[in-house]
């Protein structure tokens, strides 16, 4: 399957699930006054506009134009990018909330208690939805190398979803069986509160990654992924003989990689331009083998 139509796929299945997952937050929140449902319910619904957003820049990607000659890959990185800075500004927002809501219970300010009646129910329909969304959505990126920013960021999405549903569930659904009236009875009223400060700080590794790497790549920086570099460095040794590589240089940008070996003036007058030629369609041919946008060019070093 290639990489278009694998991104299709996830795509249109991750927005239609988003919106359910949006819908199922904001009816649960409404039952169960819980701050952490509702962070929940929002970030599902920004997850489902900003997927359409994919998909349009799936379809447009590998497209020519006089503007972009070699692709409109960029739209992928800075959709990436935008990802995950929307990650790390709803959790931001959570974190706010949360800190102003246990600040209003310790100054004695009204606090809505949480009905934890319904959080079970919300959990399972919640996890049933995600979890095969993050699965589904990493399983089509591997099948194309995982060289799609789009789809990576879909998974690091469905899956800060999940834990966060997972995590929410359990902890409500354990504050029920407390005595309000007892010892732990505050739990009622900032129990949600103090989840998603732990939440917050617990998923906000994966989107600053997100949204780095995404920089990187519009940058103009070097391959981030260590494993992918090391795979493509293999190809040019396997199919660049004669100890031809001085040095190369490897970036991507979206789902397209740029691959540049660095050969000698001395290497190239010895071996002759045609040869150099056909080593150079070879070495392309093996690494489309693999990823399937990709360009290769031998310079000087």
């Amino acid at each position: 399957m290639t990489a278009p139509v694998a991104e299709k796929k996830a795509l249109y299945a991750s927005a239609i699930i988003n919106l359910m997952m949006a819908l199922s937050g904001w009816l649960a929140y409404h039952y169960s006054n819980s701050q952490a449902i509702l962070l929940d319910g929002n970030y599902s619904f920004i997850a489902f506009f900003v997927t359409l957003i994919a998909i349009r820049i799936s379809l447009i990607k590998s497209k020519l134009t006089e503007t972009f000659p070699f692709g409109q890959y960029v739209y992928e990185a800075l959709f990436s990018f935008g990802k995950g800075l929307m990650v790390i500004g709803i959790l931001l927002v959570a974190l706010i909330m949360s800190i102003s809501r246990i600040s209003h219970y310790l100054n004695d300010a009204p606090v809505d208690v949480l009905n934890t009646s319904t959080v079970l129910i919300y959990t399972i329909v919640m996890l049933l939805m995600c979890v095969p969304l993050a699965w589904y959505c990493q399983h089509e990126n591997k099948k194309v190398n995982n060289s799609s920013m789009i789809l990576r960021a879909e998974y690091i999405g469905s899956k800060t979803d999940a834990i966060m549903s997972f995590s929410t569930g359990l902890v409500l659904f354990s504050i029920g069986f407390l005595d309000i009236n007892g010892r732990f009875g505050f739990l009622y009223y900032t129990g949600d509160a103090i989840l998603v400060i732990f939440l917050v700080f617990f998923l906000v590794k994966d989107p600053i990654a997100l949204a780095r790497d995404s920089f990187v790549e519009m940058a103009g920086g070097t391959l981030q992924d260590k494993n992918e570099k090391q795979k493509i460095e293999t190809i040019l040794s396997e199919t660049l003989t004669f100890d031809l590589i001085k040095s190369s240089y490897i970036s991507k940008t979206g789902s397209n990689y740029f691959v540049v070996a660095y050969v000698s003036a001395q290497d190239i007058d010895h071996i002759g331009f045609e040869q150099l030629e056909q080593l150079k369609q070879q070495t392309l041919a093996a690494l489309k083998q693999s990823y399937r946008f990709v360009m290769f060019e031998i310079a000087l070093a």
